[in-house]
């Protein structure tokens, strides 16, 4: 049995177009499709629902405060009941022609069957060469962290067998929107793939969603299946955050300081207040800037993210104090303030992300 997933957000223009196309070119294999949406504002998920009614092998899951392409297909695969996997875009973007051809090649013997547009006999189709560009160089960085060898492993269009999910699952890192990336990063190597050309079409309605943000995921993904293994991602978004917060420390602190000046010509109390304050805009600015990008896959909203602030607050208290006592201490040994002051945020920094990964951001 065939199960295809297909992952959805505002594609409510496209269901009534695609499931009948879909039944009539499955009408000879039996399947069943699961709808996956992310809870789409234009209501892709009533569309499917009220559409599963008339199509009994039709399915629909709502994820709500779930997002994300990858994450939507492993929860489809996970509640597929077929032997064979499949995912394709519900944009009309696919040549789902070749769906009974990828369902026959893993029935018989491959591991993985994938719609590919760079083996001969695909193509991108009508992509302008900025386009084709950037997904030539994906692919091809892509490639080589690939267990197999494949021409187009960053393919959205792509059908596995159960045992071959199975095996990969608890390894996926399923994030941003190359999945089929995933499971070939993660399969074992004497994995078999079958390469089924098609030409990669245009969107039936809407507009595409190859977003910066996607790009920025895509290479956070690379990063984590090689560097990633030595030193975790989070863990260099958090300096990056905190050398940026470096920046904005300093800059409260000069601030500060130049509009106290007058009053106490930089002596031990202007430069007591004008780094406490600093510190305390540096650390509202970690906090914002980490919740958003460093863990945005535990991001913290509403009254979460208050009380997430007061800890982020507490949990820094132990590294603030190491960063005031050591910009103190070189200052007073003849350091220049720049240097206390930076010299002082970096020592704070290691402390302030153990704790703040333990108790914050949990997970």
């Amino acid at each position: 049995m065939l199960s295809l997933i297909l992952p959805t957000f505002n594609e409510a223009k496209n269901l009534p177009v695609m499931i009948p196309k879909i039944e009539e070119i499955l009408q000879s294999v039996e399947h069943e499709i699961i709808i996956v949406d992310d809870n789409s504002p234009d209501n892709t998920w009533r569309i499917a629902q009220e559409m599963s009614e008339k199509v009994k092998n039709l399915h629909v899951i709502r994820r709500v405060g779930r997002h994300g392409l990858s994450s939507a297909v492993v929860e489809g695969f996970l509640a597929a009941k077929g032997d064979v996997l499949a995912v394709a875009d519900a944009d009309g973007q696919h040549d789902l022609s070749i769906l009974p051809i990828m369902f026959a090649e893993v029935k018989s013997g491959s591991n993985i069957a994938i719609g590919s547009r760079y083996t001969e006999g695909g193509s991108v189709g009508k992509w302008d060469e900025r386009r084709h560009s950037m997904s030539r160089f994906a692919t091809a960085i892509s490639m080589l962290v690939c267990k197999v060898d494949v021409r187009d492993p960053m393919s959205g269009f792509f059908a596995i067998d159960r045992q071959t999910f199975e095996k990969a699952l608890h390894k996926l890192n399923p994030k941003g929107f190359k999945i089929l990336l995933d499971f070939l990063v993660n399969v074992p190597k004497k994995t078999t793939v079958t390469e089924i050309p098609f030409i990669f079409g245009e969107r039936i309605h809407g507009k595409s969603k190859l977003e910066f943000k996607v790009k920025v995921e895509f290479m956070e993904y690379i990063y984590d299946v090689t560097l990633g293994k030595v030193i975790p991602l989070t863990f260099v978004k958090y300096c990056i955050v905190g050398t940026l917060g470096v920046g904005v420390q300093w800059s409260t602190y000069y601030a500060v300081s130049r509009y106290m000046l007058d009053s106490y010509n930089v002596a031990f109390i202007g430069f007591s207040i004008a780094l406490l304050s600093a510190i305390e805009v540096a650390i509202l600015f970690n906090f914002i800037l980490n919740n958003l990008w460093t863990f945005t896959h535990l991001r913290l909203r509403g009254i979460k993210a208050v009380k997430g602030f007061l800890k982020f607050n507490l949990a820094c208290a132990v590294g603030a104090f190491a960063n005031y006592a050591v910009a103190s201490l070189l200052f007073f040994r003849g350091f220049t303030e720049i240097s206390a002051v930076i010299i002082g945020a970096i020592v704070g920094t290691f402390w302030n992300y153990t704790i703040n990964r333990l108790v914050t951001w949990k997970g």
